[in-house]
């Protein structure tokens, strides 16, 4: 079984998050471990099936099965949750970037976030690390209590 690239399924979300698709991890939640359909998902985010189906597959690879992935989407989700987009859809239908005022379609907003805000990029990226390693901590602890409890008790 594929090791768990963690630092990649990291970055791929924060980048996915800053360069506007801050909806990807709940689309992801509802077709990958809520088992919804991949029309119904598609249409409520207004996204393609294929599109869909291309990150679940992303984010499979670089968890190493669909087994983890079912389970790490969620701890994506709270991790990335103060993250915020950079680059926001705008009226025209345009993408617009709150950090240097420039527009530019769909298809750049991930490339203008890499290029240009690589800080930021960093920013979310360390603190999405720093948030994972409190729950692991969190955890940590929480199974030597009960290792502890379970040891007394016999």
């Amino acid at each position: 079984m594929k090791q768990t690239d963690v630092k990649s399924l990291i970055n791929y979300i924060a980048l996915k998050i800053l360069g506007g698709s801050d909806y990807v991890l709940n689309a992801l939640e509802e077709y990958l471990v809520k088992g919804e359909g991949p029309a119904s998902v598609a249409y409520k985010y207004n996204i393609s099936k294929h599109q869909l189906r291309g990150y679940a597959q992303r984010i499979i690879e670089k968890s190493g099965s669909e087994g983890k992935a079912k389970k790490i989407v969620p701890i994506l989700k709270d991790i990335s949750v103060n993250i915020k987009p950079i680059v926001k859809r705008s009226d025209d239908g345009m993408n617009k970037c709150s950090i240097c005022s420039m527009t530019m379609s769909r298809e750049d907003t991930e490339e203008h976030v890499r290029k240009y805000h690589k800080e930021a990029l960093t920013v979310a990226i360390k603190e999405m690390q720093t948030r994972l390693d409190q729950i692991k901590q969190e955890l940590q602890k929480a199974k030597e209590e009960k290792t502890v409890i379970f040891t007394s008790a016999s």
